[in-house]
């Protein structure tokens, strides 16, 4: 049988595997070998899955797996989200519909420090929520804000699907992060300016807060400012070529360390606790990379993407259609499997189709995840709306209500970075 026709039906496969809920790492390992052993036989299909998920997972580049978790784990034990929502509710709250804009902020910083969608809807939703309740906010404003400021946590560095996106197509994890802070920093006041204008209309939705002092205010501040230092030490470190990728991450975990210790946030239970779960995290996800590197060998001695780009190249279309075919496929994906997945699932498949048309690699990357960002939170299946609805107790269909026009200034950001790519490649143009 044809390489490429075996490299179909497999795809078709770890489809059904996915949908009948078989783990990712699992089903990508059977297809991979099964479809190995179909073209090559028993013994080379072992050899092949046997060195090349080694070859890959002994790279440097993965190192930097473990470090961005562990940090994300050291703050995800931390008061950290409390401090970050105060200091954005004193800063902003006052404004009209300014808790809804304070949650998206500290959604966006979340970003910066933990990494993790799931992490950011958690700590949101039960901080953020019973405040705005407080002050009278509708479900509809509140429980929209939360949904729409965790998935800024996958855009904004550090970034597992972005890790995951540079380790698979091999390009700069430090390029990748620092092209995702501009797009990140134009969605936070995307949203802020459609949450402000709503309220406006209807001040019933979001009305002012209290009004804090400049006093006040400064007070607030003080607690994140050791987070911020370290945001910007690990970034900056990564920006101007003074650390690699995974040595940032070390830094932030140390940061991360000496910031709990100093706060007093950081007892022996916890410690234990952060590093059982942070080594059952990354068991898991090496144990995943396995599989998905034993498919990633099956797919490309299938040929399935060069297939692909033949046929991609002979279509008579503008590039451009191509690239909203994959937009809206991404948008799909989104609402119905985890980031991971999807990156898994395409891009071994996509990106050389994508690279064919002259697009830039860098720039697809953050496309990708703001894709999958948008998603999560779009109706009738958007995970994160459905994770913030089993929080709060608030209807889904009421979240996804208030989303809509948040959705609506996602598609514009995204509009303007296909119009203009140097939104996203220009900072790591800039790169030492």
């Amino acid at each position: 049988m044809n390489p490429v026709t075996i490299g179909l039906i497999g795809i078709i496969c770890l489809l059904i595997l996915l949908f009948m809920r078989v783990w990712v790492g699992a089903a990508m390992a059977i297809v991979g070998v099964v479809g190995l052993i179909a073209m090559r036989g028993v013994s080379q299909a072992l050899a092949v899955a046997g060195s090349f998920p080694f070859n890959e997972l002994n790279k440097y580049s993965m190192t930097a797996i473990p470090m961005f978790a562990l940090m994300g784990m050291i703050i995800s034990e931390t008061n950290l989200g409390r401090d970050l929502y105060a200091a954005a509710h004193k800063t902003v709250g006052s404004a009209k519909g300014g808790l809804a804009s304070a949650t998206v902020v500290a959604g966006g910083i979340l970003g910066a420090i933990c990494g993790s969608e799931n992490i950011a809807t958690v700590i949101l939703t039960k901080i953020s929520y019973p405040e705005m309740k407080k002050l009278n906010y509708s479900d509809e404003l509140s429980t929209a804000a939360v949904a729409a400021g965790a998935p800024l946590s996958i855009i904004i560095p550090p970034s597992m699907p972005l890790i995951l996106y540079a380790i698979l197509t091999e390009q700069s994890v430090g390029s990748l992060f620092i092209g995702g802070i501009i797009p990140g920093i134009l969605l936070i006041i995307a949203f802020c300016i459609v949450i402000s204008i709503r309220c406006s209309i209807n001040p019933a939705l979001g009305p002012r807060g209290p009004k804090y002092n400049v006093i006040e205010q400064l007070n607030a501040l003080k607690g994140i400012i050791p987070v911020a230092i370290l945001f910007v030490v690990v970034l900056g470190s990564i920006y101007f070529g003074i650390c690699t990728t995974t040595e940032a991450g070390g830094l932030g975990v140390a940061g991360a360390f000496i910031i709990a210790l100093v706060t007093k946030q950081l007892s022996g239970k916890k410690f234990v606790s952060i590093m059982k779960e942070s080594v059952s995290v990354l068991g898991m996800v090496l144990t995943m990379l396995v599989g998905i590197f034993i498919f990633v060998g099956f797919i490309a001695l299938s040929k399935v993407p060069f297939w692909l780009v033949d046929v991609v190249g002979g279509l008579d279309v503008h590039r451009n259609v191509i690239l909203l075919l994959i937009i809206v496929m991404y948008l799909i994906l989104g609402m119905l499997l985890p980031q991971l997945t999807i990156i898994i699932l395409t891009v071994p498949i996509l990106f050389q189709v994508v690279m064919s048309l002259g697009f830039d690699p860098i720039w697809f990357g953050v496309l990708v995840v703001m894709m999958q960002a948008m998603g999560g939170i779009t109706p009738p299946v958007g995970i994160v709306a459905f994770m913030v609805s089993g929080i709060s107790g608030v209807p889904s269909f009421k979240i996804f209500k208030g989303l809509i026009p948040l959705i609506f200034a996602m598609l514009v950001v995204v509009f303007l970075i296909c119009a203009y790519p140097s939104i996203i490649t220009w900072l790591p143009s800039m790169m030492h």
